[in-house]
């Protein structure tokens, strides 16, 4: 490759794992910076194992290597790296950020029991199930919960043992003292297996050597804006598709258009095709065998595909009653999926019925239940939800892991993405800084990102984020202050200024902002008020859960992890 700012060529390497997360953790294979975050879902995690374990290719990774050095990440995947070596050759990741991170943060991890704490950290703990009731769900995610955690089962693998003799070492004792020798024999010659697998992947690399920054920031551009990807609709659809027949993916792309048409916004559609088949009554909605499910439904899509779009509608219908102002702040996108199987069963719910549905929608949305669900955990849902709706059973709740407010405003959290659903229904009728009423549903309908905007500088929590429209040039914080104390201000009682009590005061209480914070704020307490703020908050969420039946523990703040579909 020869350019004006300077020559490189390419290098083609193929290296086993252990060697290239060796030379992440020494130092020498670096994230640049400029990459992106990490916004892995937990389970693509789990797919890049199970591909790594079938024998799939993953992809090569891009790395360009120089002398220079470049700003860059000193974790990956959460695990502390070595600083780069000074003057010495460096890669430096281009295209590969979230596999490698993936694979470092799980296989470099230290080994610890589950705790309490471990809000952020499960899902870099993946483990492999030993005897899976599906050839499809071999990885799985544990999430430690109840005092003191429970430990995962015995036939889960820890696939960090797999980088550790001691670590596999002691997971073989401790099994033959739990399961007994037979058992422990068996899982044990399966856990081998696998730890021969992973340890014999070899990864694909592609080394530009040579060139300088601006090249490879152009690289990493142009890698991140190459084509679409094919959905998993599209796939089915090629092969059901009839001739003079619309294709399943048109037909998915239908209902989401309808739905956008009502204003609530665009849904996911790949949730919108399991919809399809979960109305299909297909046992895997999430990970099938595609070409044995494209036979099955070859003959059920006439009568699944509409039946789908009604029950989309009802649930639609229900979110918007339950409290969900707009499709981008569904929490998780298989919530819309139980649901449209409810409203499949049971088109007009009882009272009753209403009322429990609401409920689970705001407990599993705050208790981060479908975080990294898989097959298994999805299904189990659909059972329960046709039994609910055929009124055989109650809805199972696990009230007591709901903790409603986020550490931190990140929208591509669940648990933010419900606080904001609520919040727009807490605080219909906002006052933006002239005491002018503003639509707020509409205001995040064309930026939700936007919309929120911070009252201080370099705080992430919610009680910070206000949809507040000022005048142009005028920050939030300075829009809030300069409201008048006196002469026609917030102690003034003439009803007739538009800064009187009767207004300036209704712009706090439109944005639930306590009196106490707005002094705080005044006199330059920027975290006092966010904490006077929060406390607000709080105290309107336990009004909330108790309406819809249930209380709130001690501790309401969870963390906002990238769970969110």
């Amino acid at each position: 490759m020869l350019s004006e700012r300077g020559e490189s060529r390419l290098e083609p390497a193929v290296l086993h794992l252990d060697a290239v997360l060796d030379d992440v953790a020494a130092g020498v294979l670096r994230v640049p910076a400029f990459q992106r975050p990490f916004v892995w879902r937990p389970e693509q995690m789990l797919d890049l194992f199970d591909s790594i374990e079938r024998g799939y290719p993953i992809g090569s990774l891009l790395l360009w290597e120089t002398t220079r050095q470049v700003e860059s990440l000193d974790q990956v995947g959460d695990v502390a790296v070595d600083d780069p070596p000074v003057g010495e050759l460096v890669s430096y990741v281009l295209d590969g950020h979230q596999r490698i991170s993936t694979l470092f943060g799980v296989l470099r991890r230290l080994g610890r029991p589950p705790r309490p704490d471990d809000q952020r950290e499960w899902k870099w703990r993946i483990y492999r199930d030993l005897s899976p009731k599906s050839d499809t769900e071999r990885y799985r995610h544990h999430r430690a919960a109840g005092s003191p955690p429970a430990p995962a089962p015995d036939n889960f693998l820890p696939v960090r043992s797999v980088a550790s003799t001691l670590d596999f070492l002691n997971f073989s004792r401790n099994l033959e003292y739990r399961v007994g020798r037979d058992r422990a024999d068996r899982l044990v010659r399966e856990a081998d297996r696998v730890v021969q697998r992973i340890k014999g992947y070899k990864l694909s690399l592609i080394k530009i050597k040579g060139g300088d920054l601006e090249q490879a920031v152009e690289v990493y551009t142009r890698l991140n804006r190459k084509g679409v990807r094919m959905d998993a609709d599209q796939v089915i659809s090629a092969l059901t598709h009839r001739p003079g027949q619309r294709t399943l993916a048109n037909r998915v792309d239908d209902i989401v258009e309808s739905i956008a048409t009502t204003g609530f916004g665009e849904l996911p559609r790949l949730a919108v095709f399991r919809v399809v088949l979960a109305v299909a009554d297909e046992p895997d909605v999430m990970t099938p065998r595609w070409e044995a499910m494209a036979r099955r439904l070859q003959n059920r899509l006439v009568d699944a595909v509409p039946a789908a779009e009604q029950a989309v509608h009802r649930t639609v219908a229900f979110l918007i009653s339950a409290g969900l102002p707009l499709a981008r702040f569904l929490p998780y996108a298989h919530q819309l999926v139980v649901l449209a199987k409810f409203f499949h069963h049971c088109p007009k719910p009882n009272d009753d019925q209403w009322f429990e549905l609401r409920r689970w929608f705001w407990v599993t949305s705050w208790a981060g239940s479908f975080a990294g669900a898989n097959s298994t955990v999805l299904r189990s849902a659909l059972d329960e939800m046709q039994q609910f709706a055929e009124r055989r059973v109650r809805l199972s709740l696990d009230t007591g892991a709901v903790q409603p407010m986020p550490d931190s405003f990140n929208l591509n959290s669940a648990r933010t993405l419900a606080y904001v659903a609520w919040e727009t229904n807490e605080l219909p009728k906002r006052l933006d800084g002239m005491g002018q009423e503003f639509d707020v549903v509409r205001l995040l309908a064309s930026g939700a990102t936007q919309a929120y905007r911070s009252v201080v500088a370099g705080d992430s929590r919610p009680a910070n984020k206000l949809v507040f429209p000022t005048v142009a040039g005028l920050g939030v914080e300075n829009s809030l202050t300069g409201l008048p104390v006196g002469g026609g201000g917030l102690f003034d009682h003439d009803p007739t200024s538009p800064y009187s009590s009767a207004g300036a005061r209704r712009i706090l209480e439109s944005h639930a902002i306590p009196l106490s914070a707005w002094f705080r704020l005044k006199e330059g307490g920027g975290g006092l008020f966010v904490a006077d703020r929060t406390r607000e908050l709080e105290v309107r969420l336990r009004a909330f859960a108790e309406e819809i039946g249930f209380g709130l523990g001690d501790d309401l703040e969870g963390v906002a992890d990238d769970d969110s579909e």
